[in-house]
Order: structure tokens, then sequence, then C-alpha cells
């Protein structure tokens, strides 16, 4: 049987597409990627026990918790940044837990880091012409023109993340939150299937924040995003199924609204009691 929201998940049975209801039903619902009770241990200490988690394909996913939850563990032991002492990560149903991490990012997960990576002496449009190129050896990046379907690919890129009219100017003179769109763009560049955002809207503006979930929201569909954030607003924003980490396991799994009025919910993410919370 199917736990309802809002109700504490068992870390061996991870979240299926048909326990959400929030405007962003994947298009396929079988599993894209699957996390199997793993556990990472760091010299003994466990920054995740245990922990198993399902994303179906296209769809959209918000991690969140208090710091040391083991969200950024969680995406490292996705990509292949870091190994699980037990138990696997699938993607497309075969296990990619022992691949190194260039493989695992050749099969199309890619990951977005809080800080941007850009190319701060280039400008915004040589950034995604870079990351569109197919070829990624040292001669073709330096002496080959892009192709025509690489530019018009850099081209899609700059409407989509709202930078047509700044694609001339260098990446170091950029806004905070335009870096942040043009490493997103840059990762999108790489056509990933999964896409992984680590705290994309860190440090910026609530203006740019909302131009953000916009961003995420065209993206999603088109590619399965797995995204942390600890901005609530932002969460709320993505409307999308959410699930909370606490001491590296899976501690609640709902939408925003059931997860608020979850008392437990509120006291281990703000560290006290949801009455507390409001006084």
């Amino acid at each position: 049987m199917s736990p309802e929201l809002g109700q504490t998940v068992k870390p061996s049975n991870g979240p299926t597409a048909e326990q959400f209801s929030t405007g962003h039903e994947p298009r396929v619902t079988s599993p894209l990627l699957e996390v199997r009770e793993i556990t990472v241990s760091f010299d003994g200490f466990k920054a995740i026990t245990n922990l198993s988690l399902s994303v179906p394909r296209g769809s959209l996913r918000v991690l969140i918790g208090p710091n040391g939850a083991g969200k950024s563990t969680l995406l490292d032991t996705i990509i292949g940044k870091v190994r699980p002492v037990s138990g696997e990560v699938r993607y497309h149903g075969e296990s990619i837990s022992s691949l190194p991490e260039h493989r695992i990012a050749g099969l199309g997960i890619c990951r977005k880091f809080q800080a941007p990576g850009v190319l701060e002496g280039l400008t915004v449009r040589e950034n995604l012409l870079l990351s569109a190129r197919k070829a990624k050896g040292v001669w073709a990046t330096m002496f080959q023109r892009p192709s025509a379907a690489e530019q018009e690919r850099a081209d899609e890129l700059l409407r989509l993340t709202g930078l047509w009219e700044r694609m001339n100017v260098q990446a170091g003179e950029l806004a905070h939150g335009e870096k942040q769109w043009l490493e997103i763009g840059m990762v999108v560049a790489a056509e990933p299937e999964l896409l992984l955002l680590d705290e994309p809207t860190a440090g910026m503006t609530a203006q740019e924040t909302a131009q953000t979930a916009e961003l995420i929201h065209t993206l999603a569909g088109r590619h399965t995003v797995l995204v942390i954030d600890h901005d609530m607003h932002f969460v709320e924003l993505l409307n999308a199924p959410i699930t909370v980490l606490h001491q590296g396991q899976v501690f609640r799994e709902g939408d925003l609204e059931t997860l608020r009025n979850d008392p437990e919910v509120m006291e281990i993410y703000l560290g006290r009691p949801k009455e507390t919370a409001h006084a």
C-alpha cells in the first residue's frame, strides 16, 4: 500500500509519481533514476543511511532539509563523485554506482553546482558555444568554427535563459543571477536527460528567483530535474513534489502545503515546533 502524503516513509520505499498531484506529472511514470538503500560513510560517520528515492522520467522533484541532511552528498553519489558503501544508484534500470564520473556524465546526467562556473573572460554567447560543441578536444575548440547547428543551439539557449540581449557581454560582467542562468544554459547545452541543480537561487534577488523558477518550469518535461534549495518561496514557485531529508534519510514526502502543516517537518527544518516558529 502506498504511504499517505505527510506520513513517514521508510527508506526502502522510494516515492512514486502516483503519490503526488502538484501540476508536474511526468510524461512517463517509469523511473529514470532510482536510488536503492544507499549508505554513504565518511571516516565512520554515516552521511546517508539506507536512503531510497525514485524519480520518474520528465518530472521535477525538489529536495529540502536542514544543513547536514545529506542533500549534496546524495547528488555527489548520483554523479559518482562519492561511492556508497552499500546500496546502488540505477539509471534507466541499470546500476551506475561503480562507473567513473565522466562515464556517468556521458550517460546524460549533469549537475550544476551552487557557485557559477562560467568562463568570465568570454562572452555569454561564447560560453554557450563552447558548451554546445560536440567535439570537446583542444584542436576543435581552438581552431574549428562552430557548426551551424551548434550556433543555432547556442542561440536557442540564449533565448531560453533570457540572455539574448546580453550575448556579447563578457560573462565576468554579468549580475549574479545572470551568471547562474548562463551556467544552467551551459549545463543544458550538453543535452542531459537528468539535470541536477544544487541551490540554483543562492544569492539571488526575489525577481531573479522568480525568473529562475520560470526557467526550471520550462526545462521540466524536456529534462528530468532534481533541485536542492533552501528558499521556501522558490520551492513554492516550483510547485513540485518535495522530498524532505533529515539525518541522511528520507523523512517525509509530499506537496508543500502538506509539509507546512506537518509539525515534525517544521521542527526538524526550522529547529523548533511549528507553534514556536509562528510566535
